[in-house]
């Protein structure tokens, strides 16, 4: 794939204003499967350990601090409180799941040493034994049930991952249930994931509404301290109940701007990157100072309409939007190459991928006619107008949250203002839009989002962000959309047992949202993360929210 970018002209957007930049995306045309199964769940299997890369013959060297430089601060480190990732990249050092998604994206035990279905509606998990929490008390099933019960909590902000979870029994000390609404395929993928990770419930006793600044878990690494908006602080746990952290401490440092933490690398003040600068990712190829960690993502990054304000109620001119949209150029010149064409609205390798990228191949002709169809004409101003009324639309986007955010988000605006459609750009604080997505209610016909299936089956995406029981302020449906027959293939498929039926019935509902033109996909991610040469034993992950540390460590 770096070969493929090296064919393809590239625009260092950086270094551009962004009258220039706009100026020369328009003239670059910018307007104009199955996973593996489950396997042995049912059987017993040796607990998994995530083993350092082959990279090194090198003896790992214990202790010393790892600096990590990040865009943005987490909400919380409540699992049950911050569902992004960048509460994820520090939590899921400190907590741990009932089982592990690993990094070849099958299932592996964790805490449950081992699981069976016991009825069609109930999974027993066996945990292991002689695991404590950071504030030494045991991890037991009153503690599982306890995290199971806060997780599908309505108070939850993961609540909408978990429906038809209806809660936890304990059987005994080390054997838990877990109880559905009734059959659930996709039931030990949803409990893999870090929202449904394993808390102290001493801890929460202690801390209440405060956990979230104070998290308590089981992991390779305990919370220090934390800094808002500047650093987060976690240091290795030496009562944890597997292999021990190489590292002393992980320090996550906040630093909005993307060139301040490509310097910050390269001067050594920081060892790893978060979201780097994606024009510098060939410059650190070429350095052997550093090493480039890359992995094609889950992550779909897309503009959402909410489709119950007009004009955008019409889908006609979401359609029209969307075939107006060329996205090659803002892969090729805005985000280097770095990420690939959304052809789906969820990743490749992920349960009910289909490619459904017709609905929205750029086809300006056919954006045309489909404008015309919904009533409007274009005056001698370029723009279309609808009784006397210039279409204009109003779009939120954060910047830093994913990569190259609100440069797209710019390069749709001048698309859209090429096509005739006037776009009032408002760059939000991330926590302020997330909130509109997920809580308020979004005030705008457009925002900018990115969404990973976490678990890597689509019943968390079509049961989180399509759904009609999603929409705020109970779950992450900003774009309101409500379509019984979407919700009753999502029903169908979460019951069945069977992947790749499972599949082929979520991509029939994915067709039916692709048709209804929810959405405008723009590009999937690719996972890059750029250290030090003097970090080893590092493996990135395909889900940006997974981590882990617990095998890096630092030859300096």
């Amino acid at each position: 794939m770096t070969g493929d970018r090296g064919q393809t002209p590239r625009y260092r957007v950086s270094g551009l204003s962004r009258r220039e930049f706009l100026r020369r995306s328009l003239l670059l045309g910018i307007g104009g499967s199955a996973l593996p199964g489950l396997l042995a769940a049912c059987a017993p299997q040796a607990a998994p350990q995530p083993q350092p890369p082959a990279q090194t013959s090198q003896q790992p060297k214990r202790g010393g601090t790892l600096t990590i430089v990040r865009p943005i601060d987490a909400v919380s480190l409540d699992p049950t409180n911050d569902t992004t990732s960048a509460g994820g990249w520090i939590a899921t050092n400190i907590f741990e799941s009932l089982l592990k998604l690993d990094y070849d994206m099958s299932l592996k035990p964790w805490l449950a040493e081992r699981w069976e279905q016991v009825a069609p509606d109930r999974w027993r998990f066996y945990l292991k034994q002689g695991v404590k929490f950071h504030d030494g008390t045991d991890l037991n099933a009153e503690a599982v049930k306890i995290s199971v019960e806060r997780a599908i909590s309505p108070q939850s902000r993961a609540a909408s991952f978990f429906r038809g979870i209806k809660g936890a029994e304990v059987r005994d000390n080390y054997t838990v249930d877990i109880v559905t609404d009734g059959p659930y395929g996709p039931l030990l993928r949803a409990v893999s994931t870090w929202f449904m990770s394993i808390v102290s419930p001493a801890a929460l006793q202690k801390y209440g509404q405060d956990f979230g600044r104070n998290p308590v878990g089981t992991g390779p690494f305990k919370f220090v301290e934390w800094r808002t908006n500047a650093t987060i602080t976690i240091e290795r746990w030496d009562g944890y109940w597997g292999d021990k952290a190489y590292l002393d401490r992980v320090i996550y440092k906040v630093v909005p701007e993307e060139s301040n933490r490509m310097l910050a690398l390269q001067t050594g003040e920081a060892d790893m990157v978060m979201i780097p600068a994606l024009a510098q990712v060939a410059q650190f190829k070429r350095d052997n100072r550093f090493v480039v960690h890359e992995v094609d993502g889950l992550r779909v990054v897309f503009f959402g309409f909410n489709v119950n304000r007009p004009p955008v109620n019409d889908v006609r001119v979401r359609q029209a939007m969307n075939y107006a949209f060329d996205r090659k150029p803002v892969i090729d010149n805005i985000l280097e190459g770095n990420a690939l064409p959304a052809t789906s609205l969820i990743s490749p390798g992920i349960v009910g991928y289909k490619d459904l990228s017709q609905y929205w191949a750029y086809d300006p002709r056919k954006a045309e006619e489909l404008m015309r169809q919904a009533g409007y004409t274009k005056g001698s101003d370029g723009f279309w107008a609808k009784d006397g009324q210039r279409l204009t639309l109003k779009h939120y986007s954060p910047r830093g949250r994913y990569p190259k955010d609100a440069e797209i988000s710019e390069a749709f605006q001048a698309a859209m203002r090429q096509f005739g459609i006037q776009i009032d750009l408002q760059i939000l604080e991330w926590g302020t839009l997330l909130n509109k997505y997920t809580r308020t209610g979004l005030d705008a016909e457009l925002g900018t989002l990115g969404w990973t299936d976490v678990p890597a089956d689509a019943h968390y995406t079509l049961g989180s962000l399509f759904s009609c029981a999603s929409i705020p302020p109970n779950g992450f449906n900003g774009m309101e959309y409500c379509n019984p027959a979407v919700d009753e293939l999502t029903a169908r498929g979460r019951a069945n047992p069977d992947e790749a039926q499972r599949g082929q019935i979520y991509a029939q509902a994915f067709e039916t949202i692709a048709k209804d033109a929810v959405l405008v996909p723009v590009y999937n991610t690719k996972e890059i993360i750029i250290t030090s040469a003097a970090v080893k034993g590092y493996r990135i992950h395909k889900s940006e929210y997974l981590d882990w540390l617990q095998y890096t460590w630092l030859d300096k």
